[in-house]
């Protein structure tokens, strides 16, 4: 997996590119006829480094995971950090005179990756973050230990957004830096990285393939992996940090880049058995090949193999219910979505709430009696529902109800807004 990882960063026009525990190179777009310049490797730069990262504000180069003598890729270690002197991309050893240094990492085996933020870079090991600050002459650079029990599983696996940084922990989790390290809690963490029967969580020695991107247009981080047993991203899990909602989708995509220079964000399928139209020279069509998409337009998947539902649903927790109370005590005979279990529950009819609807949607009341059981008697629906849908009358009795909201149907969309259900407590059980 390594040969064909890359970092790439830009230092103004200059495109600095690192092969994963190689080489880093340099090509100027800012060239006579820069397309028909092929990139150079840099002069005077470390030979062998994990991944290298442009400081924006002071503009100095940090390789990750480098050489501890210039040159020598046998002095390579995992967690030595070196930067150039400020401007200058080609000078790597320090002087009385230049910005050039060096940090040891203490806390990992190897560093995984690095973001640069709006004043400072997020360095991340496999089990800890650090913060880098500019801090000028004479020490350049401060360094500190900002989270442990925190790692990054791959140097892709990470995004930035709005000040904050995003990750997907290589133990499992996810973390986020917002001047401080902290857990995300996540609904689906058992969906994404445990293995069990017959559910595959995702394939942890994927680590260098996993990659991460943020979704500006709906305030979305995405990370994309493979799971167990596979070797291509094949799952997408999904952060949407303005609602604090998760989702998880079959979504593959091998790269993506957010909108920015053009209107919509883009991006890759890769498919080891494609057959690529344009084969790079001495390479077989073996290897296979990369679809090209636009993402977030229509409302349907369009390949090459033609239009197909993007199928989507969402499923509520379960919903018990109690017997509302007076001050005094009396049972009053309406409904409080606050029970304990106590009650079975009578629902008489639900009112749909489609804030967006075009074509139909299918609304399935799930009915259980204890958590974790299968559904007394049996679910309720699929019922078909319009924008013209007023109600829908049910007869459903059960301790635990909730309520799933499906379509998989080609041109069609849907966005549900508040849950109405016409419920009363229907004796005890």
């Amino acid at each position: 997996m390594d040969a064909g990882l890359w970092s790439l960063d830009n230092f103004g026009q200059i495109l600095i590119a690192t092969i994963h525990n190689g080489k880093t190179f340099t090509w100027n777009a800012g060239a006579v006829s820069p397309r028909a310049q092929r990139a150079v490797v840099m002069a005077s730069a470390p030979t062998k480094s994990r991944l290298t990262q442009v400081s924006d504000r002071d503009r100095h180069v940090f390789h990750f995971g480098t050489e501890t003598t210039v040159g020598s890729s046998t002095t390579q270690n995992p967690m030595f950090i070196r930067f150039s002197d400020q401007e200058n991309f080609n000078s790597y050893q320090p002087t009385a005179t230049n910005t050039a240094g060096t940090f040891l990492l203490d806390k990992g085996n190897e560093i995984m990756g690095a973001v640069s933020g709006k004043d400072y870079t997020l360095v991340l090991t496999d089990l800890a973050a650090y913060v880098i600050q500019y801090v000028g002459p004479p020490f350049t650079f401060s360094i500190r230990q900002v989270g442990t029990n925190c790692g990054c599983i791959g140097q892709n696996a990470l995004s930035y957004s709005n000040g904050e940084v995003y990750w997907m922990s290589g133990e499992g989790g996810f973390f986020k830096f917002d001047g401080t390290v902290k857990a995300i809690p996540c609904l689906v963490e058992d969906f994404v990285f445990t293995t069990n029967g017959d559910h595959l969580g995702i394939n942890y020695s994927s680590g260098p393939i996993v990659y991460s991107e943020h979704n500006t247009l709906y305030n979305e981080i995405n990370w994309f992996y493979p799971k167990a047993g596979s070797s291509q991203i094949d799952r997408c899990v999904t952060y949407n940090y303005a609602e604090n909602v998760w989702t998880t989708s079959s979504l593959a995509r091998s790269s993506y880049v957010d909108q920015g220079v053009f209107d919509l964000p883009y991006a890759t399928e890769y498919n080891k058995s494609v057959v690529p139209n344009f084969p790079i020279q001495g390479i077989t069509a073996t290897y296979g090949a990369s679809t090209y998409y636009a993402q977030e337009i229509g409302v349907d998947q369009v390949n090459s193999s033609g239009t197909t539902s993007i199928d989507a649903f969402i499923q509520s927790g379960d919903y018990d219910i109690a017997n509302r109370s007076s001050g005094l005590g009396m049972q009053t005979g309406v409904a409080d979505f606050r029970g304990d279990g106590e009650f079975i529950m009578s629902v008489k009819r639900f009112i749909p709430d489609f804030q967006l609807l075009e074509g139909n949607s299918k609304i399935t009341l799930l009915l259980n009696d204890y958590p974790n059981n299968t559904a007394a008697g049996s679910s309720l629906g699929p019922f078909t529902v319009t924008s013209s849908t007023d109600k829908v009358d049910t007869r459903a009795r059960a301790r635990l109800v909730a309520l799933k909201i499906e379509n998989d149907a080609v041109g069609e969309t849907w966005r549900y807004g508040t849950l109405r259900l016409d419920a009363k407590p229907d004796g005890r059980r």
